[in-house]
């Protein structure tokens, strides 16, 4: 049951960044697309150690770390 509510909820996410990058190439001066904002935030080397620092937490914590202990009868 919890995972179906945790699957539902990041397709959820996903589905709302797509409609956003949907809606920022229809009217990019009213919401700047996200190669445009990534450009912005990748000049300053700090952003970019910044976005490095956190692409690794998110690695380690959803794709390499066991976050829930297996069950065992």
């Amino acid at each position: 049951m919890i995972h179906s509510i945790v699957v539902a909820g990041y397709l959820l996410i996903v589905a709302g960044m797509i409609a956003s990058e949907i809606y920022a190439r229809s009217r990019p001066d009213r919401f700047a697309p996200v190669d445009d904002m990534l450009g912005r935030i990748m000049r300053s080397r700090t952003a970019r150690i910044g976005m490095i620092a956190a692409w690794w937490w998110f690695g380690w914590h959803f794709i390499f770390a066991a976050t829930v202990a297996p069950i065992t009868p």
